[in-house]
């Protein structure tokens, strides 16, 4: 059975477009407005001030093509021409069987929580890759490098390491502590006569 909403504007082979519960009477969905057009688009609002919007095709939204122009007599350092602010709770941008792009002149990424909150976390199953035009700074109070398997500095100038102190430890120290002194001497003048 098809429940008719209290006030319904719009209800052709374009759409339907009404507000109030669209359950029926017994089983109030919370619903304020709902929006329902062909080609599968829909809108809903409820009561508790939440919005969901389902958009089969591609949605495509265009912005600030004016924003220099009109009351802003000079552009500013900074236009801002898109906001999306959320005052509590995360925002999440999920593409499931598809790439995520983010292109422009500059782009800032900043952590603002406090202590472990403040983090920036990346992960990725295959490469990570970070190329610049002039200069790469990784700066932090401590620094980590884990590899698996190796780790290569290709450097077509200098190679600068500045360090108060270096702790190093390899399985090739249990050789090196052999081929020392007397034994190292031997060692290399063994190499000798049977190089020569």
């Amino acid at each position: 059975m098809t429940f008719i909403p209290e006030t319904q504007l719009a209800n052709n082979q374009h759409g339907r477009l009404c507000f109030g519960p669209i359950a029926p009477k017994d089983k109030d969905d919370n619903t304020a407005m709902s929006l329902f057009l062909d080609g599968g688009y829909t809108q809903l609002c409820n009561k508790n001030g939440n919005l969901s919007v389902v958009v089969p095709g591609k949605s495509e939204e265009l912005c600030g093509t004016e924003l220099a122009q009109g009351d802003q007599q000079e552009t500013p350092e900074e236009a801002i021409a898109k906001i999306i602010t959320a005052r509590n709770g995360d925002i999440c941008i999920i593409a499931e069987n598809g790439n995520i792009k983010f292109k422009a002149k500059n782009i800032y990424a900043e952590c603002i929580g406090d202590g472990n909150d403040g983090s920036f976390l990346l992960k990725a199953n295959d490469h990570i890759t970070m190329t610049a035009g002039e200069q790469i700074t990784i700066s932090g109070s401590k620094l980590c490098m884990l590899s698996s398997d190796a780790i290569t500095l290709n450097a077509q100038g200098f190679l600068n390491l500045f360090y108060a102190d270096v702790i190093q430890s390899s399985p090739l120290n249990v050789v090196s502590s052999i081929l020392q002194g007397d034994i190292l001497k031997g060692f290399i003048d063994t190499v000798r006569k049977t190089c020569g």
